[in-house]
């Protein structure tokens, strides 16, 4: 009887210890996987924020990319010479000053990743919404990205799909509910001369 409870003690112990085991491994799995999806994101053309990504809407994204559905050939900048990044002009958005550190931190570490000339820094402001500026690597002046929650969506298949040598902005690929097949884009383009973003149709960038 001695025996059979010793026996049972061991086993409880190898059993708490490989749970133990486990959870430390698991953890240690989640954060490599969140390590090799930033490193996916920026070594992909196109930028799909990471922020506000699930696991479950991660898996979503490699059976269905709609980024390959988009046209940015279309609004292609061209050829860029790459410069040293301007000072950040606080000035040119003092309001923007409340994201301080999300900005420069982006500023610093990230290329040009929007219309050959601009940094963006995007990230969440609450369910279903994402928020974010851009900063012209060539005055350091910011500028507002078309997202916040007038371009959130309830049923959002993706957000904020952008790439580095076009114009156009997608920031939400929506449903009108969650069973229907078809979606729905808020986009914009962005005019360098206006420096502003304007709506664009989906007729008008969706490959056919």
């Amino acid at each position: 009887m001695r025996n059979l409870n010793i026996s049972r003690f061991a086993g409880f112990i190898s059993l708490a210890f490989a749970c133990n085991n486990v959870t430390k491994t698991d953890n240690k799995a989640v954060k490599t996987s969140e390590t090799d999806t930033t490193k996916i994101v920026k070594a992909n053309a196109y930028s799909i924020d990471a922020v506000s990504t699930t696991q479950e809407e991660k898996a979503t994204d490699t059976e269905l990319n709609y980024a390959d559905s988009i046209d940015f050939e279309k609004y292609e900048v061209g050829p860029q010479k790459r410069i040293e990044n301007a000072p950040i002009d606080w000035s040119s958005y003092p309001e923007a000053k409340d994201f301080k550190t999300r900005i420069t931190e982006a500023y610093k570490t990230n290329d040009v990743n929007f219309a050959g000339h601009y940094i963006t820094s995007v990230f969440g402001c609450g369910a279903s919404c994402l928020m974010g500026f851009m900063v012209d690597v060539r005055d350091g002046k910011i500028y507002d990205l078309p997202l916040g929650e007038e371009n959130s969506c309830l049923f959002a298949e993706d957000r904020a799909l952008y790439n580095w040598m076009s114009r156009i902005f997608i920031a939400g690929v929506c449903k009108q509910n969650i069973e229907d097949k078809k979606v729905y884009y808020k986009a914009y383009l962005w005019n360098e001369d206006k420096k502003d973003f304007e709506k664009v149709e989906a007729s008008e960038f969706v490959k056919k």
